[in-house]
């Protein structure tokens, strides 16, 4: 029924079993599953092993693909052969032009229309602004006459006093108003959250451990390199404690009170009169007890990203997509714990209730009887705590998006490892995993697109055969010779085959008869290098993957038009990967500030962001509609600082002309583009002149106007031209000259 023999033992019911293990050292007790959770159990684990078999052929492509790109050949090319691993070689130059550096952040607020009456025309508001200010006088006009202030109380020419009217328009104009105030103040606040969420995330990703951020996603793109698909996971994580002003004193009347306790044992040896130690000892035990009740804080907290194997996340068979996993239902992933793991992480005692996996993840090769019984033996033999073959248990972690729920299952373990519920985090997609992908095709067969390494496998397999052909021949072109038997004597014949060079012998043939008669050259085929030309295999390799050798390091032939052509050709290909990469990242950072809006409390966000932080208390919905995370187009990359510095260098000029502009915004821009880490916050002071500036006023003027002609009339130095709209007497517009008399 079954191809695979390990898939047919897999295929079986787990073990009965009359009632839960027993718990023991601190494991959860949970009551005998019911018929019903069992019966679900079994259905769920019957469908991660449909979905396992369907995509079995899958799996097995990326382990395949793996071995290549770690040695550079298949398993049915021998160790012995010759190889060139230039799909390695591939890998990892896409990967370093792919990713350089860790993704930039940008909050944006959802495209909406803040204002009721406002239709965002400055010149309404500008009228608006002047009724306001009519009104405004026209109030202060009444409040001058109903103090009877004398300029007040007359008219114009002296008449009788003027009636103070609103202007025309006045309520509308307030209201307008109201609602542009009102509007701007909302969007300031998206602003500032947006703000916050922006240092929150830049923290998350600077704090990932135990590898960081950086090297877990290049691993990432080097998997989908590889597989054909990469994955990210997040979590979220959050450890509670004691404040750390009860858990000090907790700490001291603990160690008070293990002090009181010797002194107690110490007196009875002694005296036995210890009724005051006791008194104390039980003072300090209820203290002990009351500070061990106060209630818990968080201790930290933050967000976690995990990166799966690409054969460890199991997709619904009929998901028709991995980006955003496209009609899937529910979607698995896998993990190989110890037993000891299982009970740290989850509380549940497994004993021997489970199905033995190695560190491959595979089934224990023997699962007879006589197997459980040796192991049982050796269970009794061993120490607690050190791992044996076949003792690893495998652990699926199953969404279930049509029920909302997630199932913790152990394979042959009756019962749940954790209670099924809501999953851990909230995100719009249900399941917070996503998947990476370069060559994503169009198929009715197959939801794994090809790996560049799959695409590159009858490359490297060609390219290997004919290195390996040309070495081959060129050992079979090494020189020999014949002679006739007995010509030589044996000794003559071991210094003929292993004679150092330059070195000269006597042998004992006869010295009549020439040399070349008895010892003759045995003719051999040359070797051809046209029969083992790569030239073609490595055209091939920048039509498949778009690389060249270029690309790998090696100088190409051609003339500089044809390189330009074939580096423009690379570029595109990494352009589009980019791409790919870019709204990967930009769902996953989605997702992440979705997690952050509405997990991490507000105390822990002043703590990282500061004091100016702002966060709200949101519904998911509102989480999900006001604000979301992007990635900046293109920030996962290198840089071409050359391009960015020239550009710069252009825009420079016709930037420093326009008005309002910012100096210190110049500077941070320059030095952005000079990749310098200068910081300007200390260095920048609000209205303070410029150093130039400074020293012109610090320099003193000459007593004698003569002393220094050249700071004279049209040659002084504050009489040169200045830019258009400069202070007065500052001299003429840029690019006018001043006319000078004839000589």
């Amino acid at each position: 029924m079954f191809d695979d023999p390990q898939a047919a033992l897999a295929d079986e019911a787990p073990p009965t079993a009359a009632e839960v293990p027993p718990a023991q050292d601190g494991a959860r007790r949970d009551p005998a599953p019911t018929e019903q959770d069992l019966a679900l159990q079994r259905r769920i684990t019957r469908t991660i092993r449909e979905d396992k078999r369907h995509f079995k052929k899958a799996f097995e492509q990326m382990r395949r693909d793996m071995r290549i790109a770690m040695k550079g050949h298949d398993n049915d090319w021998s160790d012995d052969k010759y190889k060139a691993n230039i799909t390695g070689r591939h890998v990892k130059a896409k990967t370093a032009s792919l990713y350089a550096k860790n993704p930039k952040a940008v909050a944006r607020r959802a495209d909406k229309m803040d204002f009721k009456i406002w239709n965002e025309d400055q010149q309404s508001l500008l009228m608006a602004f002047q009724t306001m200010q009519a009104a405004q006088a026209a109030a202060a006009l009444s409040q001058q006459q109903a103090a009877g202030e004398p300029s007040a109380m007359v008219g114009h020419n002296g008449g009788p006093p003027i009636e103070p009217q609103l202007p025309p328009g006045f309520a509308e104009a307030q209201a307008l108003i109201a609602d542009f105030q009102q509007g701007m103040a909302a969007r300031m606040q998206a602003q500032r959250i947006a703000k916050t969420l922006e240092k929150l995330f830049a923290h998350a990703i600077r704090e990932q451990q135990p590898l960081g951020f950086k090297e877990s996603m290049k691993q990432t793109v080097r998997r989908a390199c590889t597989t054909g698909v990469g994955y990210v996971k997040l979590c979220y994580q959050r450890q509670m404690g004691p404040s750390p002003s009860v858990e000090y004193r907790l700490n001291d009347s603990r160690v008070r009170l293990e002090h009181l306790k010797n002194l107690i044992e110490r007196q009875r040896f002694e005296d036995g009169d210890v009724t005051d130690l006791e008194a104390e000892a039980a003072e300090i035990e209820h203290l002990v007890e009351a500070l061990s009740a106060e209630p818990e804080v968080v201790a930290s907290e933050g967000l976690v990203f995990d990166f799966p194997q690409s054969t460890r996340v199991i997709p619904d068979r009929l998901c028709r997509s991995l980006e955003g996993f496209v009609g899937a239902r529910h979607l698995t992933l896998e993990y190989l714990y110890t037993p000891d793991e299982v009970k740290e992480i989850f509380g549940v005692e497994l004993g021997r209730k489970f199905k033995p996996y190695n560190a491959n993840g595979k089934l224990a090769d023997d699962t007879s009887e006589a197997y459980q019984h040796q192991s049982d033996l050796l269970d009794a033999e061993t120490p607690a705590g050190e791992q044996q073959k076949g003792d690893l248990c495998l652990v699926w972690e199953y969404f279930d998006k049509a029920a909302g729920l997630v199932y913790y299952i152990c394979d042959g373990y009756e019962g749940w490892l954790k209670p099924p519920g809501n999953p851990d985090v909230f995100v719009d997609q249900f399941w917070p995993v996503w998947a990476l992908t370069f060559n994503a095709v169009e198929s009715e067969d197959e939801l794994f697109p090809p790996s560049d390494v799959a695409l590159l496998r009858d490359i490297q397999k060609e390219y290997n055969r004919s290195r390996d052909g040309k070495r081959e021949h060129r050992r079979a072109a090494r020189p020999r010779w014949v002679f006739s038997k007995g010509a030589f004597t044996d000794e003559d014949l071991g210094w003929l085959g292993t004679a150092p060079a330059f070195t000269a012998t006597g042998l004992n043939i006869d010295p009549t008869k020439d040399i070349k008669t008895q010892l003759q050259a045995v003719p051999v085929p040359g070797v051809d290098p046209n029969l083992y030309d790569v030239g073609e295999i490595m055209t091939d390799l920048q039509y498949v993957v778009g690389n060249s050798t270029a690309g790998l390091g090696t100088p190409q032939k051609g003339t500089a038009t044809a390189n330009s052509i074939a580096a423009g050709a690379n570029a595109t290909a990494d352009q589009s990967s980019i791409d790919d990469l870019d709204n990967f990242l930009t769902a996953v950072v989605r997702g992440a500030g979705q997690i952050l809006m509405r997990e991490m409390s507000e105390q822990t966000v002043v703590k990282v962001v500061g004091p100016g932080a702002l966060w709200p208390e949101q519904t998911l919905q509102e989480i999900a509609d006001e604000l979301s995370l992007e990635i900046e187009a293109g920030s996962t990359g290198k840089p071409n600082q050359a391009v960015e510095i020239a550009n710069w260098e252009k825009m420079l000029p016709f930037i420093m002309q326009m008005q309002g502009i910012s100096p210190q915004w110049l500077a941070r821009e320059t030095l952005r583009r000079l990749d310098d880490r200068m910081d300007l916050t200390e260095a920048l002071v609000d209205s303070l002149p410029s150093i130039v500036a400074q020293n012109r006023q610090a320099a003193s003027a000459p007593g004698d106007p003569n002393a220094q002609p050249e700071a004279q009339g049209h040659n002084g130095i504050a009489n040169g031209p200045a830019a258009p709209g400069g202070p007065a007497g500052r001299g003429a517009p840029m690019g006018a000259q001043r006319k000078r008399p004839l000589s």
